[in-house]
Formats: C-alpha cells, structure tokens, sequence
C-alpha cells in the first residue's frame, strides 16, 4: 500500500496557495487601478530600488528566466514606462530605467499593493501575524541552509527598500492570511 501524504494540509502547499492567491489579488487590483500586471509591478520595485539594472540583474533578482522577463520589458517599454539603453561598458547588455511616467505612477502602484495588504491582513491580530512571519522565516531559513535554494531580494540590506516593500508584501502578507491554521498545525505538529 502506498503512503499517504496530506498535501492539502502541509505549510508549502497552504503558503504556496496563499501566495498564489496574493499576486492574482494584487495583479487584479493594479491592472483595474493603473493599468499594469504585477509582472510589471515587480520590475518596477526593482528599478525603484535601483535604476539602470541590466535586464539579467532583473531576472535574477526576481528569480526569473531572462526569456520571462523581455515580454515584460518591451510591453513596459511600449507603455512608456521604462527605456532600454545599452550598457556603455558592455555593449551585450541593456540597462533598463524607469521614465517620469513610471515615477508619476509608483505612488498609486504602493497603494493598490497597501491595499492588498490590509484585505489579506483583515481580522488577524498582530501577534497571528508575528507569530505566522517568525515560523515562516525560520522554515525559509531552514530550507535555504539544507538545500542552498534562496531568494537573490535577500541580499538586500535596506528594510525600507523598495525590494523589501515587494518580500514584505508579496511574501509574508501573503501567507499572514493563513496565520491561524498555520499556528494550529504548528501546535499538532503538522510541518
């Protein structure tokens, strides 16, 4: 007889399906709002945090596949929202940098992610939400020291960073929904 698993129940599927549920909320909530895909959104942050990053600095800070990455880019670049200027020292790369109509937009972006946040967050008590962020960094922790596998945002220092705004919010508000079962199966003994 095979061993049985309880998938739905264990912390990975219950994190990796509340995060999915948080980049739809958010990728809804920016397009109906300022007419851009959390795609964008994420490239935007990096720029943000840094402008003139090359297109690989990019995906790798966001942990995607460079081919992922340039539909995303030229759409940006069509909409006037970032321009593409090759690398003076590498002429092999393109640095990408926002425009004064990414600038002007940024504001109202913070604000559809703030208010996913706060729909995420709702009837959950402070102490859910740091109970829920200290156990998920710990089990981060644990994965990144087993198994070498990270996140390249971590590298950033800055807690007032623009890429700290996108981990924040995209990754511990986004499993701080699911605190109270999280914290249940923490006491049974489930992860």
């Amino acid at each position: 007889m095979m061993q049985k698993y309880d998938f739905q129940n264990s912390i990975g599927f219950i994190v990796n399906k509340t995060a999915k549920a948080f980049v739809r909320a958010l990728d809804s909530e920016l397009r109906e709002k300022v007419g851009v895909s959390v795609g964008q959104w994420k490239v935007m942050v990096m720029l943000v945090d840094q402008d003139g990053l090359t297109q690989k600095e990019i995906a790798e800070r966001l942990g995607l596949e460079g081919p992922t990455l340039i539909p995303i880019i030229d759409k940006m670049e069509k909409d006037n929202l970032v321009i593409r200027r090759v690398d003076s020292s590498d002429r092999r790369n393109n640095r990408i940098y926002r425009t004064e109509k990414a600038n002007e937009l940024w504001s109202e972006m913070v604000k559809c992610a703030a208010r996913v946040r706060q729909v995420s967050l709702k009837d959950i008590s402070d102490a859910n939400i740091e109970i829920t962020k200290n156990m998920l960094e710990n089990v981060y922790q644990n994965l990144r020291n087993r198994f070498d596998v990270g996140c390249n945002i971590d590298n950033n220092n800055s807690s007032n960073s623009a890429a700290s705004v996108v981990h924040n919010i995209s990754s511990f508000s986004a499993t701080a929904i699911k605190s109270r079962k999280i914290e249940k199966d923490h006491k049974k003994g489930r992860f």
